[in-house]
């Protein structure tokens, strides 16, 4: 039996959608084809942050064990690290809070990347960039900003992917131009359509 093992936020978790249309099953029964004897484990938690991720790896033991047995490993992290910036869309995005966001985001990637491959060196690892939902909703006038603000972390994330050796799944590419398909009705998390599009690009990377 090959473990698939599913970490990180809502994304992973699949908010807005029951379990068969997260794209971890979706994903999970597409590799089914070529190894029947894979099965999924989806530790998706609603809210995660990267500290969070990094807390679990420390101190749950089936969280470690599943780490450990893992063939292959997804990550959706880092979107609600971000979220402090936010609060409250009909207020300035407080940007003063950036740098130290940003310097605490990469200290914990690292470490996450450390704690894996120290359970795990040999398992396929992919994790995700972030995309920008904001062009789908009623939000639009703060895209520009918030854009540049995702760009300066999947930069970062791509940089701790290439240190750890884990696969970059670009899904800010994937959503852009497609907000209105691929984004559901809170404006934020992925549709049915759009948790189908992360599970293909998953397969694709």
């Amino acid at each position: 039996m090959k473990l698939y093992l599913a970490l990180g936020d809502s994304i992973t978790a699949g908010y807005g959608v029951a379990s068969p249309f997260s794209f971890p099953t979706i994903y999970a029964n597409f590799l089914s084809r070529y190894q029947p004897d894979l099965r999924l484990l989806n530790l998706g938690v609603n809210g995660l942050t990267t500290s969070g991720l990094l807390n679990q790896l420390k101190t749950n033991r089936r969280l470690r064990e599943s780490v450990t047995q893992a063939c292959l490993i997804t990550i959706t992290i880092g979107s609600n690290d971000l979220l402090r910036l936010i609060g409250n869309l009909n207020q300035p995005i407080k940007t003063f809070h950036l740098p130290i966001i940003q310097e605490t985001m990469t200290r914990t990637l690292m470490q996450i990347g450390h704690e894996i491959r120290l359970l795990n060196p040999r398992a396929t690892i992919k994790v995700a960039t972030l995309y920008n939902p904001l062009p789908a909703g009623p939000y639009v006038r703060y895209s520009a900003q918030v854009q540049g603000i995702i760009d300066h972390a999947n930069a970062l994330i791509c940089k701790w992917a290439n240190h750890h050796g884990f696969v970059v799944v670009n899904l800010d590419r994937e959503f852009k131009g497609k907000e209105s398909l691929f984004i559901g009705q809170d404006y934020a998390h992925p549709s049915a359509a759009g948790y189908q599009m992360i599970a293909k690009a998953f397969a694709r990377y």
